[in-house]
């Protein structure tokens, strides 16, 4: 099924899964004894609302769902549309509203979460949303409250962001450290082809997450020759992979480059050197790595 996104109001509902008895009456009068089904319901609340509660079978549409892409229209049950709950009462856990707990609010007294908990607001994306009459039953604050949460959530978002791309600029760096300490390790007037491992993708060039300084250094230590100037970093990968592509073939003993040879023979090459096919799905530059890691495994 589509993934489900969460709507605004959603962050408005507490949601809890329980078994509703419900005596079967025709089951009773056969067995002449109370017969009674369990029947798992959804009890749902609303946040700034102590009045209104509803209780619904768990497998009745809560409502539709519109999937973005597809464009198609499906039925969304209690438990689809609140799966963290209903997962929870089904293992027999405890069930916590979804979102991030007031506790981690660092700005709410203790006193103040108790309050906000007693007219079921239990979350930062609750606290966030909620407006209206809703808000003025906050009381005096109520609204610096609302923007302080929702301001704790961008913040939280950015971090998150940040984060990922710190990762992702760790990881980079990694295969670039990766790739310098195997040129270096080469030994002396020998320069071993930048192996598969390296490549970052299946249709990327290993060259292509290098800066274009390094790739004319890895070229002029290489050949023995300084590229021309003005080409860009596209170009420069390209003459880097046709370099590191003649270096394997002379490794594997070739009589022309990687380069010139087609798929179905770099893949026969590819075959007989480690004695198993590559994957049907590889793309060329992820072939052409393999032979080229291949052929340094044979040179060392």
């Amino acid at each position: 099924m589509p993934r489900i996104e969460k709507l605004a109001t959603d962050n408005l509902t507490v949601a809890t899964f329980s078994n509703l008895s419900i005596k079967d009456d025709a089951a009773s009068k056969t067995a002449g004894r109370p017969i009674y089904n369990d029947v798992p319901v959804c009890t749902l609340k609303f946040s700034a609302n102590k009045q209104t509660v509803g209780v619904f079978p768990a497998h009745e549409i809560f409502r539709w769902h519109d999937d973005p892409e597809s464009g198609e229209r499906t039925p969304l049950t209690y438990a689809l549309a609140f799966p963290d709950q209903y997962r929870a009462f089904m293992n027999g856990e405890a069930q916590f509203a979804s979102g991030t707990p007031l506790s981690e609010l660092p700005f709410i007294t203790q006193g103040k979460r108790l309050e906000l908990k007693a007219i079921n607001i239990h979350t930062a994306e609750a606290l966030a949303v909620i407006d209206g009459n809703a808000l003025k039953m906050l009381g005096l604050g109520g609204r610096a409250l609302k923007e302080q949460a929702q301001a704790y959530l961008d913040t939280a978002a950015g971090t998150a962001d940040v984060t990922a791309i710190a990762a992702e600029n760790a990881d980079l760096k990694a295969r670039l450290a990766a790739l310098e300490a195997r040129i270096s390790g080469a030994p002396a007037g020998e320069t071993m082809a930048i192996p598969a491992a390296a490549a970052a993708a299946d249709d990327q060039s290993p060259f292509f997450i290098m800066e274009p300084e390094d790739i004319r250094n890895w070229l002029v230590e290489t050949t023995g020759k300084t590229p021309a100037e003005g080409l860009n970093h596209p170009a420069l990968v390209k003459l880097a992979d046709q370099v590191n592509a003649a270096l394997a073939a002379k490794a594997s003993g070739l009589d022309r480059p990687l380069d010139d040879l087609s798929d179905d023979e770099l893949r026969e090459h590819i075959k007989a050197k480690s004695g198993k096919a590559p994957a049907h799905n590889a793309g060329r530059a992820s072939l052409l790595a393999r032979a080229a890691e291949l052929g340094n495994l044979a040179a060392a």
